[in-house]
């Protein structure tokens, strides 16, 4: 069996080993921006990492962590090591805390305890960040780090490093002396939880883990291999991590881990005090001083810590950097009061803070055209640095070089590796999460909505009675290994590598440092449009300035055996490292109960989106546009989380039935044409997920799991055909990819002659003008003539006129709301008629019943939009009437069509009604300045309809001649909300006045 193993194991790696040669791509000389300045920067989120930074604080050093998963403690919960053995005990404050009474904690505590840790402590910490650099001063020492995370790179200027990474990421980068192991076969180990063992190996044992599933004990099964793992580099470790899921996958398994361990390939050379018993200074590299080694790539420590490592001593070496007897068992009790943060904050108050602070140049920028580009704006989406370092022009290794580059294994991301490799495309996908296949895995949503089921996305498994999101997660990762792709695990998409115009390659973070994949073509599908914002691509976000909106989101809970755990309690921009965290942390704060786990994906409905050739409309949608190059049929009734920002659906068509259902805008099928997947302006790239370039009403209509699985093939076939044809994505025979998806089933046959649709011919939209108020028309076709009419406006509005003469009644109401809407205030009296009649607030109307601000207008609240609309100032009394009727506890469709159309008229008149408005209880104060729990259960405290109530408001007022200067102060305040939607919409209404 153990010749099996390696002979299973230790296959040759030639593309990866060829491509990670040493070659580099040149990056220009830049300023980063300056996210903190400390005395200590931690690098690592482990037991020990913690440890050392709370210490650090308690003795009056300003400490910052930057954790490289959403979570703290991957020593323990990547690996799913989460047992005592039986000779342990847990002796230190933060192993006590974890393991207290139960020898085999659930992944969720260890994350708590850290994280309270920290907050207790005041550390300040950020989740998601991998170091990319080193920072040094004048003098050449080292003076802090660079790091990236989605929001892009950072710099933290620090006068101590402590390197608690696994492969002493940051040390390597100075001039440490270093031994590099030899290749050969070397120990790992992987652990997985349940599921019935599969051939051809064996775990070494089995673990019992207090947990009851199905009448039975689970079991962590712990694995140990023999495998190749080159000279550690990372491209070889992940190649190696694919041999090893193959060999240890579990039929019905519950969890896995999400990475392997191993001793570090890479030793670097420390003090030889760390023999000494009488020695407090810690583990400093043999040539590099102000950085301390916390992990077992030191030299003394690769022994002691083989492959796993030790729980406690881990802690232990935190506390007690550099003292003989903190490995020395019989005395741990004795030395667990002392901590490697105090050693490292001792004297730190007399080192001068650095100067002349500048990134050091690890490998000099190569000849040849071409240059890195990147997010260089800080932490936060709103961004401009007040500080900065310099950065030289400097030479970014190339890891590897493939045909396609997909960036993010998510819903459609794994499909579009599947599409290329199946094409005959050298692919390599890479993917942050643990495991392929986005928000329907590791996200939890697993069981599809609505979606058109056919084609490629029937091969998908969805969980069921027979197979969990365990399975799913496999099946992506093997059909891509099957069709001759590669998977890259734990790499987060920052930047990308710039020709001109081309896009020749994606800059990703690993554990080890940065790197660049060269790639014929990249594909995005990191969802909110990274690499391609980093390229320089256009982007859109909400609705900007104009409105605050946004779908909700949440984060789940993992709990074991639940494939289907949907939530939405959270505002979260993305691409807000600060909100991120909020979101991420604050969950976990507010769970009081003992779940197994919390998720690590934050389920989000609507991310940045990229402007593309073509830009997809809602209106567009329920219109029935058809296009020449479509190559998505997607389904869903009007699914959104949030309420929409297009004016059309404040006169939708209503019945009785419709006044009270869930889901009450109209829905269908549309298709999504290529172009809305080439981002302006470049070429080499193609965006795909929620990011593709679309209005962000239209998301809702194509969002769905199975429309964006084949959304993803057809982009990876697109990508493959480009390969082929050698040309770029912008240059392929679409009609030969639609042809394609026909055959397959993606597509219907009528693809491949349709046309533009648009613009319709003025007979068809007069038919609309009539149709959209004949009642005794199905709703759907009222809808549409709806539709048409937005999307046609100019042509619309003569005969809109002429129809609103010659009608009356109800159909002449309906005429002077659509002209109010489109601008013409012919109805303008019929409007303050009808609404100064109207003494009470109507009915909310849902817009789904999982987010509680989540409304359409109301019919009272479409009278006053299209009286703010029409742009008539006598407009203003009747709407100030029903301004008077507002208080905390009316709807908030009704505080933001106030807002909307006084806003729209801009008249000074409604400026100190706003602001009266506003200082009634509980209408401000809703902004969050600090950390709070986040609740997902108790709608009442889930802080969402306050803040975008007083928001909308206090933008109409700052607008309206803002009466005392309170707008303005609301605005201010909510720009630094750690709610990136907040935050970013405050600043943009700021910028854009």
């Amino acid at each position: 069996m153990a010749g099996l193993q390696r002979l299973l194991c230790s296959m040759a790696l030639l593309w990866l080993a060829q491509s990670a040669s040493g070659a580099t791509v040149g990056e220009s000389a830049r300023e980063i921006p300056v996210a903190g300045e400390v005395d200590v920067v931690v690098v690592g989120g482990t037991v020990g990492a913690v440890a050392a930074a709370v210490e650090a604080a308690e003795n009056d050093a300003k400490v910052l962590l930057i954790a490289p998963r959403n979570y703290l403690g991957e020593d323990l919960c990547a690996t799913l090591r989460l047992w005592l053995e039986e000779h342990e005990t847990a002796d230190g404050k933060l192993a006590k805390a974890i393991f207290g009474d139960r020898r085999t904690p659930p992944p969720l505590k260890v994350k708590q305890v850290l994280e309270r840790a920290l907050l207790d402590a005041g550390v300040d910490f950020l989740l998601g960040c991998y170091p990319t650099d080193m920072l040094v001063d004048g003098d050449g020492r080292p003076a802090g780090i660079v790091m990236a995370n989605r929001a892009g790179r950072q710099a933290i200027v620090a006068k101590v490093i402590i390197d608690a990474t696994h492969s002493a990421t940051v040390a390597s980068m100075a001039e440490s002396r270093e031994t590099r192991r030899e290749g050969g076969l070397s120990k790992v180990r992987r652990v997985v939880l349940g599921g019935k063992a599969t051939p051809p190996i064996e775990p070494v044992r089995s673990i019992p883990s207090g947990i009851q599933y199905n009448g039975a004990e689970l079991l962590y099964h712990d694995y140990a291999l023999e495998l190749d793992l080159g000279q550690g580099d990372f491209p070889a470790i992940a190649e190696a991590e694919q041999k090893i899921r193959d060999l240890t996958y579990r039929d019905g398994q519950l969890r896995a881990a999400e990475r392997f361990a191993f001793a570090p390939t890479l030793v670097l050379a420390v003090h030889d005090r760390i023999n000494s018993p009488d020695s407090s200074q810690p583990k400093q590299s043999r040539t590099v001083d102000r950085v301390h080694i916390l992990g077992p790539a030191a030299s003394e420590l690769a022994g002691l810590f083989g492959v796993f490592g030790h729980p406690t001593l881990y802690e232990a070496e935190g506390t007690l950097v550099g003292e003989a007897a903190a490995f020395e068992r019989p005395t741990l009790h004795e030395l667990r009061g002392k901590h490697v943060g105090r050693v490292a904050a001792d004297g730190i108050s007399e080192i001068a803070p650095p100067t002349a602070v500048t990134v050091r140049r690890r490998f000099d920028r190569p000849a040849g055209t071409g240059d890195v580009r990147e997010v260089l704006r800080g932490l936060r989406s709103t961004g401009t640095a007040e500080k900065t370092v310099p950065s030289p022009d400097l030479g970014v290794p190339v890891l590897a070089e493939v045909d396609v580059v997909v960036v993010g294994g998510g819903t459609s991301g794994a499909c579009a590796a599947i599409g290329a490799a199946r094409q005959g495309a050298k692919v390599l996908v890479v993917e942050f999460q643990e495991g392929l296949g986005g928000v329907g895995t590791v996200g939890l949503i697993g069981k599809p909505y609505h979606g058109e089921d056919r084609g490629f996305t029937k091969e998908v498994p969805f969980p069921s009675a027979e197979h969990n999101v365990e399975y799913k997660m496999e099946w992506f990762r093997r059909e891509i290994i099957k069709a001759g792709g590669q998977v890259w695990f734990g790499v987060l998409g920052c930047g990308a590598f710039v020709d001109g115009n081309r896009v020749r390659g994606a800059v990703v973070a690993t554990p080890q440092g940065r790197g660049v994949i060269l790639a014929q073509v990249v594909i995005d599908a990191t969802g909110n449009g990274d690499v391609a914002v980093a390229a320089g691509a256009e982007s859109m976000y909400g609705a900007g300035a104009a409105d605050v909106a946004l779908q909700g989101t949440g984060l789940p809970r993992r709990l074991l055996g639940k494939d289907y755990v949907n939530t939405d309690y959270l505002l979260v921009d993305e691409a807000d490292a600060v909100d991120t965290w909020r979101a991420l942390v604050g969950s976990r704060l507010a769970v009081e109960d003992d779940p197994y786990d919390m998720g690590t994906f934050i389920q989000t409905r609507e991310r940045r989106r990229v402007v593309g050739e073509h830009v997809l409309a809602y209106l567009d949608q329920i219109a029935g546009r058809t296009y020449d190059d479509s190559i998505v049929l997607s389904g869903s009734d009007y699914d959104s989380h949030g309420y929409p920002s297009e004016r059309y659906f404040a006169l939708i068509p209503h019945t009785e039935k419709t006044l009270k259902a869930n889901h009450p805008a109209p829905g269908g099928t549309c298709f999504t044409p290529y172009r809305c997947l080439l981002p302006r302006g470049l070429d080499g790239i193609l965006v795909i997920g929620l990011a593709i370039s679309m209005d962000r009403d239209a998301s809702a209509m194509v969002r769905m799991q199975k429309d964006m699985h084949n959304q993803g093939y057809a982009a990876g076939v697109a990508a493959a055909t480009a390969v082929q044809s050698r040309c770029t994505p912008r240059q392929i025979d679409v009609k030969a990819v639609q042809k394609h998806l026909v055959e397959i089933g993606n597509l219907p046959e009528q693809v491949l002659t349709d046309k533009d649709s648009f613009p319709l011919s003025q007979e068809q939209i007069d038919a609309a003008v009539a149709d959209v108020v004949d009642e005794r028309k199905p709703r759907t076709v009222r809808c549409r003539a709806l539709a048409v009419i937005f999307t046609h406006s100019d042509l619309a509005v003569p005969t809109l006129k002429r129809a609103f003469q010659s009608s009356q009644g109800e159909a002449q109401l309906n005429y002077a709301k659509i002209l109010g809407f489109l601008g013409q205030s012919d109805g303008i009296q019929l409007l303050i008629e009808t609404l100064k009649a109207i003494d009470t607030w109507d009915a909310k109307v849902f817009q789904g019943n999982m987010a509680e601000y989540a409304h359409l207008p109301t019919p009272v609240d479409a009278l006053i939009l299209a009286l703010g609309y029409a742009g008539d100032h006598r407009a203003v009394p009747a709407i100030l009437e029903k301004l008077e009727m507002l208080d905390a506890e009316v709807t908030l469709s009704h505080h933001r069509s106030v807002a909307l159309a006084l806003e729209a008229l801009g008249d000074p008149a409604a400026a100190e009604p706003l602001a009266r408005l506003l200082k009634k209880p509980g209408m401000s104060g809703h902004e969050m300045s600090k950390l709070e729990p986040l609740y997902d259960q108790q709608r009442e405290k889930r802080r969402r309809e306050g803040p975008l109530r007083e928001i909308v408001l206090a933008r109409a007022l700052y607008r309206c001649g803002d009466h005392e200067g309170k707008g303005g102060r609301i605005l201010r305040q909510y720009q630094s909300d750690l709610r990136g939607l907040f935050a970013r919409h405050a600043t943009d209404v700021l910028v854009v006045e």
